[in-house]
């Protein structure tokens, strides 16, 4: 059966981490969710292994379909099944909801006879029933496991998915039952308003905002050990598993909403503590789930009209049909997370591999590398293969920020610190990364007073704000990269040597593109399809445009690749970007110098301007014009096949090529 898409709930994990990796820009989350469904033919997060659910219209029903649930073309739909194992194609991603994940998607799905779909009720919203269906089977455990049981504990990190396990427990254990919830306070990514305090208020006996991420803390603040027959945990942070297991009583039950929650770690730890205790996690397909899902959605609908976001309008976004990849990606050789990562040498390859290979152990990495040769990326791939890939991802260009204000972005400032605060203080970078990681770009450009105090937060793991007394304990990796020689910045006194032993536990140069040459195709190649993809356009480049673009010099590395093929995709006048195209960009790229970035002439003499002299234009382009016959001439041999590389009929060119040696041999002679 094939369903015309209308909206996928992301599942709030994965969501989470692509949010992360995309600075919550909603046009890189989009890009980031096509670019995903484009390689593996589904919604697969492959950092996190998770999908989600989706929400459309039937289509199409095929003659071998098994039509169970009487299903007609036009019924609106919600298949259970996770994304991750749906054949899907997404033409274009329009609205995003940042709390919930919710993205409004035109595509297409393919279902099976078996995959478990519903019907949505007019009556009932479809995200509430999108949200259900995403945790149906763990509810409808729940819902079983919460019968005759007294005192419960629900950990997690939403408000709204806190309030959907509560009620499910009240549901099923009745208004006797005692009920704890524990809210992570660093975590408000949806609305908190009146309707949802007061929903909050009405279910649970207790509500504590804690920090989840510092178990022992919270379970010794709260009383926690061993008081609760039933503990759930649906937050998707570390540290909820010891909580879980050290607050439930010998013989009670623990309940995982999904793997990802340290379900493993929790039975380890069982086992550590002596108590037996019945860890369970979502069993997959359950006979009765959508029945339940169904039933209980139409039950909590109406109290939570004001809640779930159903009314709020998505709104559209014209993507251009994300293009398939092929080719000029390594990454699954890799055995890692590189998606963005376009290598085809063996120097960057041996690069890769040992970014993936430091990634999983926590230690501070230092990348090294010229201006454009991609040590961002390398960031990035060390961030996306970490034990630290859900947690918050902050990225600083130190070189872009105020030397006077750096301490204060660095580590925030209190209230009233200096004329012109804000009167309700600030977080710093550091502040908000803890728990995470945090990339220094352009490490080199800070000052030595600011050196010291970076020094600080890396040995004793606490800084002070401006203007503040109590110090703020932080818990980050730190990733920082520059293209300066550190040894000439350490000779040279501009950078201390014990910040540098410090920050290069594990160094990785990035090499420049003059190192991997071979590259140079499989990059046009991929940022052909992305400013094709972003421009919407269609357009293709010839071999021998790639080979003289190969053959050039590139002082910028892949950061003025990229630029190049961005202004040949826009300047062209065909479909097809030949050689002349080239010429006249590598020509154009020199400025009003015509010289590049080492100085090497890339024009003509004739064609260069030179303070206090002038130039005859029509001599210059004919002195142009001869150069690209003689270039055309040298590299493909024949006047056939040069004439055509260059858009011009054979006559043409032997007519040019004539007229080039005789206006040669007559500024020999006159010489």
């Amino acid at each position: 059966m094939r369903i015309a898409l209308k909206r996928v709930m992301i599942e709030p994990s994965g969501f989470r981490q692509i949010r992360a990796e995309c600075d919550g820009d909603p046009d890189k989350i989009r890009s980031r969710i096509m670019d995903i469904i484009a390689k593996r033919g589904k919604l697969h997060n492959p950092v996190t292994g998770t999908g989600g659910v989706l929400y459309g219209i039937v289509d199409r029903i095929g003659g071998a379909y098994e039509n169970r649930g009487n299903l007609s073309v036009g019924d609106p739909v919600i298949c259970n099944s996770s994304l991750a194992s749906i054949p899907l194609w997404a033409d274009r991603i329009g609205g995003i909801d940042m709390a919930f994940g919710f993205v409004s998607m035109k595509g297409s799905a393919i279902l099976f006879s078996r995959a478990p779909v519903v019907k949505k009720p007019p009556d009932i919203p479809a995200n509430l029933l999108m949200v259900l269906s995403n945790e149906s089977g763990t509810l409808y455990n729940l819902s079983k496991a919460a019968v005759g049981k007294k005192d419960f504990l629900v950990i997690g990190d939403q408000m709204i998915m806190n309030l959907i396990f509560g009620r499910t427990i009240r549901k099923a254990a009745g208004r006797a039952a005692h009920i704890v919830c524990l809210l992570d306070r660093t975590e408000k990514p949806c609305d908190e308003g009146t309707r949802l305090k007061q929903l909050m208020g009405e279910t649970f006996d207790e509500i504590h905002e804690t920090e989840i991420h510092k178990p022992t803390v919270c379970i010794a603040d709260l009383n926690l050990d061993a008081r609760f027959d039933l503990a759930v945990n649906c937050a998707n942070i570390p540290g909820g598993e010891t909580i879980n297991v050290v607050a439930t009583r010998n013989g009670g039950v623990v309940i995982f909403a999904n793997i990802i929650n340290n379900y493993g770690e929790a039975l380890y730890m069982t086992e550590a503590i002596s108590r037996d205790l019945d860890v369970r996690v979502a069993d997959g397909y359950l006979e009765k789930y959508a029945e339940y899902d169904l039933k209980f959605a139409a039950e909590i609908a109406p109290a939570f009209e004001d809640v779930i976001l159903e009314g709020k309008a998505f709104e559209e976004y014209s993507a251009p049909r994300h293009a398939k990849r092929s080719g000029g990606q390594r990454g699954g050789r890799a055995g890692g997370v590189t998606d963005d990562m376009v290598f085809e040498s063996e120097a960057m390859e041996a690069v890769v591999q040992d970014l993936l290979r430091v990634a999983k152990y926590d230690c501070n990495v230092l990348i090294t590398g010229e201006t454009g040769t991609g040590k961002e990326k390398a960031a990035a791939i060390l961030f996306r293969n970490s034990a630290r890939n859900m947690r918050p991802w902050i990225r600083v260009n130190c070189a872009a920020i105020s030397p006077h204000l750096l301490e204060s972005e660095f580590f925030g400032y209190e209230q009233g610190a200096f004329t012109g605060a804000s009167g309700k203080g600030k977080r710093g970078f550091f502040e908000m990364a803890d728990q995470g990681t945090i990339f220094l770009d352009e490490i080199g450009e800070l000052p030595l007073d600011l050196q010291a105090k970076l020094l600080r937060v890396i040995q004793d793991g606490e800084f002070f704000k401006v203007g503040g007394t109590v110090p703020v304990r932080t818990n980050v990796r730190i990733l920082s990269a520059t293209n300066r020689d550190p040894e000439a910045l350490l000779s040279g006194g501009s950078f201390r040597p014990d910040l540098y032993y410090r920050l290069n536990v594990f160094p990785v140069r990035i090499p420049g593109l003059a190192e991997r040459r071979q590259e140079i195709p499989a990059l046009i190649a991929h940022f052909m399809r992305m400013y094709n993809d972003k421009f919407g356009l269609g357009k293709t480049i010839s071999q021998e445009a790639v080979h003289a673009l190969r053959e050039s010099h590139w002082p910028g590395n892949i950061r003025e690749l990229e630029n190049m093929v961005q202004r040949l995709l826009i300047s062209s006048a065909g479909e097809i970007i030949g050689l002349e195209d080239v010429m006249n960009a590598l020509c154009l790229r020199g400025g009003p110098s015509g010289r590049d970035g080492d100085g090497d002439l890339i024009l003509p003499p004739e064609m260069v301007f030179e303070k206090g002299t002038s130039m005859d234009l029509n001599r210059a382009v004919a002195a142009f014009e001869d150069r690209l016959i003689e270039e055309a001439a040298r590299r493909y041999g024949s006047s056939r096949k040069a004439a055509a590389a260059l858009g011009i009929s054979q006559s043409q060119f032997m007519r040019k090529k004539r007229r080039g040696r005789t206006s040669n041999e007559s500024i020999s002679d006159s010489v």
